[in-house]
């Protein structure tokens, strides 16, 4: 029986490992492949800008000549060394508050309406509510929770401007990574330097904080989820703290459910591995004592999730913000549907058809019916090839979909001084628009191959996250996604794992870049 534990408990963490590594190479690959990368005129229905400028020609010749240094020329290693690590205390921090302090003034500068489902939480926040609008949320009751939040906002600041969002979507996005900071602090203080640099990197490049949807604010819930996990399982913290985050872990599930369901993936991942340890944990002193602590931190999960989600719940039920015709909520199915058709995006022929059924019944009638028969089209050979071909929609854009969503933004640049700048940069038509996507893309494909070849870590955690990374790729290929907007609510554990590994894939490549800095190369 104990040789038969040992050999699930290896084939089920080999199979997370096989799953992770084909499903993180072929997005690393789509991200090479992107036309993100392309060189001088990029002018597409897509990309909507005016092709690279002097700008990507300098980061490109400062990225490759600092990384060529870093590992050729001692001096030049030593130094960078002594400032970003020996005094990474002070230098990692002092760079993390510079790039909030941008994010900040970018928003002061550019706050744009945004369309699309924002959009239309936004237009809730205000009075006299169209036919149309009272129509969208009874179909997507998933938003009702957002727009209660941004209500509760909204009364408190006596404001509904697009700028006070966007602010607060930069606080969102910030306590997110102050989470995954501490997240790594009590793994690893010895990577929390590196994962402030990573953190800080990232975020720079990430406009989304114009953009209020749920996607950002799920991001600081997702790594509340995996804090208070850590917290809970952690047997060096004294119990009570443990019982507590096991309660407030039951909590942020729930809050997620509510923002954006899809985002409970790392949940799930957290489950299966943790009944897969199980099998690993099953000989030893102090067994009995600890099946007790876990039974009393998985009752305190079940009892904050049930309690708040009944809270919610009743606060949803109970809204007065905009009137709904109840039981005319979009079935599960109808975005399953949606997921086979074109690149597995939207499909406005479907949404429409949603709003035309005169019942919740009619509409799964109308999906099924569909799905089946662009399944039967497509064919077993068609659909594997389809899902290919989705999986790189999915994943390969470093932008997450920056202007592809229908209706994102209507303005084009006309401001001055640095709001002329900041603009060039995000919006249509942008001068340097091209050259954001092209900065964007290559940190995307950095965190890609930090995450790829940190295969050496191997642990609970990094399991659970490389899990967790897996679900949300599937979770992807069977619901409608087609633009990797999808990912941004995933990006708190991309960002954490790639923290994580980092050791590990810079000992990696040291040890396969040595001939480098062989005698006769590496100058003193």
């Amino acid at each position: 029986m104990t040789k038969f534990k040992l050999v699930f408990f290896k084939f089920g963490n080999n199979l997370i490992d096989y799953l992770f590594y084909f499903f993180i190479f072929i997005s690393l690959y789509f991200a090479l492949m992107s036309p993100n990368l392309t060189l001088g005129d990029t002018l597409t229905p897509q990309t909507l800008g005016e092709g690279t400028t002097w700008v990507t020609i300098v980061f490109l010749l400062l990225l490759v000549g600092i990384v060529s240094a870093f590992f050729v020329f001692k001096k030049f290693r030593f130094s960078m060394i002594w400032l970003f690590k020996d005094k990474g205390n002070i230098v990692a921090p002092t760079i993390l508050f510079l790039v909030v302090l941008i994010q900040i003034i970018f928003v002061l500068y550019t706050h744009p309406s945004i369309g699309f489902d924002p959009g239309a939480i936004h237009e809730g926040l205000l009075p006299d509510h169209s036919n149309e609008l009272k129509a969208y949320f009874s179909m997507y009751t998933n938003n009702l929770a957002l727009l209660l939040l941004q209500n509760q906002i909204a009364v408190l600041a006596n404001s509904t401007s697009w700028l006070l969002f966007d602010i607060v979507n930069v606080v969102f996005l910030d306590i997110a990574v102050l989470l995954n900071i501490l997240i790594v602090a009590l793994i690893d203080r010895h990577k929390v330097i590196a994962a402030i640099y990573m953190h800080a990197v990232f975020i720079l490049v990430f406009p989304m904080i114009l953009v209020p949807y749920s996607d950002v604010v799920v991001m600081p819930l997702v790594s509340g989820l995996i804090l208070t996990y850590v917290i809970a399982q952690k047997s060096n913290f004294r119990l009570v703290w443990r019982l507590f985050s096991a309660l407030g872990n039951g909590g942020f599930l729930t809050a997620i459910y509510f923002i954006k369901p899809s985002a409970i993936v790392p949940i799930i991942a957290i489950v299966s591995v943790e009944f897969l340890y199980l099998f690993r944990n099953s000989v030893g002193s102090g067994i009995k004592w600890q099946k007790i602590k876990g039974i009393l931190i998985t009752l305190l999960l079940f009892v904050g999730a049930i309690t708040s989600y009944a809270y919610v719940n009743h606060q949803i039920v109970s809204q007065q913000v905009i009137e709904i015709t109840p039981h005319r909520t979009v079935p599960a199915i109808h975005f399953i549907n949606m997921g086979v058709s074109g690149d597995g995006g939207y499909n406005e022929k479907d949404a429409l058809e949603m709003g035309k059924q005169p019942s919740q019944k009619a509409m799964v009638d109308y999906s099924k019916k569909h799905l089946i028969a662009r399944l039967k089209k497509r064919g077993l050979f068609g659909y594997l090839k389809f899902l290919v071909h989705k999986q790189n929609k999915n994943s390969a854009d470093g932008t997450f979909a920056w202007l592809i969503e229908g209706h994102f933004m209507s303005v084009k640049p006309a401001g001055k001084g640095l709001t002329r700048l900041f603009e060039d940069f995000v919006y249509p038509e942008g001068k340097y628009l091209s050259d954001f996507r092209y900065i964007a893309q290559v940190v995307w494909i950095v965190l890609l191959l930090i995450i790829a070849l940190g295969w050496r870590s191997k642990n609970k955690l990094t399991q659970i996250l490389r899990l967790s990374i897996v679900g949300l790729f599937m979770y992807l290929l069977i619901f409608e996604g087609g633009r990797s907007r999808y990912l941004i609510q995933g990006l708190p554990v991309f960002w954490l794992m790639a923290s994580l590994v980092f050791p590990d894939t810079m000992t990696m490549l040291r040890s396969k870049l040595k001939w480098l800095q062989k005698e006769g190369l590496t100058q003193k």
